[in-house]
């Protein structure tokens, strides 16, 4: 491997050495393992790397070489964790590691080099009190952050704990949340903007307990959504080829693809409409709507089969999904449609695969942009609508029950640098709160929302505008992501900066997340640490 020189730093009482080795592509850490006479390289995926210490364990300390600084690495499990002294303004570097983890080095910053002892613990659970969490990535185009990620405990309007998760390349984008394994908290599904490959990593507990690389798919199947399509109550993926329009779901079930099976073709003028359970029997099933005609059209998804389709009817590309809910009171997945020209609200109750309903809402002026659906008015399996005027900064929340507005009532106005997060239970759970951030600074505010009014509002608190929100997750666990209900399922997604992904599996090539577990609070008050 070497074709320049190679230098041994470490050795554990095993006989097992850890160095670097230079060739033509530059500085790479090393194991050699005595038994057999083995090399294995080992390049952190952040930077050029060099080994510096193993423990009997097999743990291994070194630094990688980014930004134009040293940075220390702890190698444990398969997965790098980047090391990081607080006061170090210009480079860590780890030396070496006995066997109880306790990590010494050297730190670099404007008085000198210093000496340092890390004692590696895990993240604690959530406190007690926390009804959801919130999930930050570190922008790509912000270096000290990039494909940093972190994990923030809520509760009681306010955020409890904050921790690191840790650093992934900026090359992997967020695809979804997910049931993916078990009853965590919540799952991480990553795809590689290059490869195309796909790694999910299980959240529980503020630890990334495990990853798992799930193969790699062309760069031309692309994401369409997730649900319960294999009728097996875990969250499934479907993606459909950009180039010819097939549709291919994926069973994901303990980190595993653990079925695939190719749908049908569906010509590419029909797009996504949405994912509900529109043929009333408890699954997944996807609506398709045709950009030139207005069609619409219902697909059953079960056993990873469509079972059934059925064309409801067409509606003028002038009336747009606006998104679905239990509007009609029983129970089902409708659909509410708004006019581009008018401001009209249509609602369609869909029920066996059947418009068996319509009704006309009302007429909203076009300033009135939807915000969000949640149980807003309390009344129980109620889907209510907020929308906010792109103008005023207005908030106007409506009832809606039986197809038919059954009260409104105006929130109050906020300022237009106060962006739509996402609705979650912040303050208690159950509940559908609602989280703006500062498109200015940063911060973040919940708003506490029942009866149809603002019955609290609180700072959360202010992070840096290179993290990015990912999405909220119910903590702890309220039931399946496979759910079809968004008021009651396990994950309130907010993609709001994430990349999207893409799609399907057939290699292995993974690029595991570095599953930080040193214990440090990230933000427990109204300001970033």
């Amino acid at each position: 491997m070497s074709t320049l020189h190679t230098i041994a730093y470490g050795i554990n009482d095993f006989g097992q050495i850890v160095g670097e080795y230079y060739n033509g592509t530059g500085r790479h850490g090393f194991l050699y393992n005595p038994n057999n006479g083995t090399y294995t390289t080992l390049d952190d995926p952040l930077g050029p790397t060099g080994a510096s210490g193993i423990n009997n364990a097999g743990q291994i300390v070194g630094s990688y070489f980014s930004n134009g600084i040293e940075h220390g690495f702890l190698f444990s499990g398969g997965t790098y964790t980047t090391l990081e002294d607080p006061l170090a303004t210009q480079g860590t570097e780890a030396h070496g590691l006995n066997g109880a983890g306790l990590i010494v080095g050297v730190y670099t910053n404007a008085s000198g080099n210093h000496g340092f002892l890390e004692i590696t613990t895990p993240n604690p659970p959530p406190p007690a009190g926390t009804t959801a969490d919130m999930i930050l990535r570190g922008s790509n185009t912000s270096p000290a952050v990039a494909g940093q990620y972190e994990i923030y405990d809520i509760g009681n309007n306010a955020i409890l704990a904050g921790y690191q998760l840790g650093q992934v390349g900026t090359d992997w984008q967020f695809a979804g949340l997910g049931g993916f394994f078990g009853s965590d908290t919540t799952d991480m599904l990553l795809r590689s903007s290059t490869t195309g490959g796909f790694e999910v990593y299980d959240i529980s507990d503020n630890l990334i307990t495990n990853a798992a690389f799930l193969g790699t798919v062309g760069l031309n199947w692309q994401v369409m959504g997730f649900g319960n399509f294999g009728s097996f109550g875990e969250t499934d993926m479907i993606l459909r080829n950009s180039n010819t329009g097939g549709v291919e779901v994926y069973d994901l079930s303990n980190n595993q693809i653990a079925g695939a099976a190719f749908m049908g073709t569906v010509g590419l003028n029909w797009q996504v409409g949405g994912f509900g359970n529109f043929s009333s029997r408890g699954t997944s099933n996807m609506i398709l709507r045709n950009t030139q005609t207005g069609g619409l059209e219902v697909y059953d998804i079960d056993h990873n089969q469509i079972t059934g389709a059925n064309f409801m009817g067409t509606v003028g590309l002038n009336w747009q999904v606006l998104g679905f809910g239990n509007f009609s009171s029983r129970g089902t997945s409708d659909m509410i449609l708004r006019n581009t020209k008018t401001g009209g609200l249509e609602v369609y109750d869909i029920n066996s695969n059947q418009i068996t309903g319509a009704a006309f809402l009302g007429t909203v002026g076009l300033d009135w942009k939807t915000s969000g659906f949640g149980n807003f008015s309390s009344n129980p399996g109620e889907t209510d609508m907020l929308l906010r005027n792109v103008n005023t900064g207005g908030l106007e929340v409506y009832d809606i029950s039986n197809n038919q507005i059954t009260g409104a009532a105006f929130l109050g106005t906020i300022g237009l640098d106060w962006q739509f997060a996402g609705v979650a239970p912040i303050h208690a759970p159950g509940v559908s709160d609602l989280v703006l951030r500062n498109v200015n600074s940063g911060a973040f505010e919940v708003y506490n929302i029942a009866n149809n009014q603002i019955t609290g509002a609180a700072p959360l608190g202010t992070v840096g505008l290179d993290w990015q929100l990912g999405g909220f997750a119910v903590d702890p666990p309220t039931g399946t992501t496979g759910g079809l209900d968004g008021s009651t399922s396990q994950l309130v997604q907010a993609m709001a900066g994430f990349g999207g992904g893409s799609g399907a599996a057939d290699s292995l090539n993974a690029a595991p997340l570095s599953a930080d577990t040193s214990q440090q609070s990230l933000l427990t008050t109204p300001q970033h640490a």
